[in-house]
């Protein structure tokens, strides 16, 4: 079982390729979403992948700066 994942996908603000590295949480048992008015429960073993959320586009910034 791999410890780690790589999302790949297109950047939305310049579509250049991005990368993110996504750790396994080890332990998972069971996994809920909770939005506004509803909820998702899963009852059991599951892997779960866990990273960073992408931030700001560094070649928008850059094309922002003028560089």
């Amino acid at each position: 079982m791999a410890d780690c994942l790589h999302q790949i996908d297109l950047c939305p603000d310049c579509d250049g390729l991005r990368t993110v590295r996504l750790n396994l949480l080890p332990g998972v048992s069971s996994i809920k979403l909770a939005g506004d008015s509803s909820a998702i429960s899963y009852q059991g073993a599951a892997k779960v992948y866990i990273g960073p959320a992408p931030g700001p586009c560094p070649n928008t910034a850059k094309a922002a700066d003028g560089g």
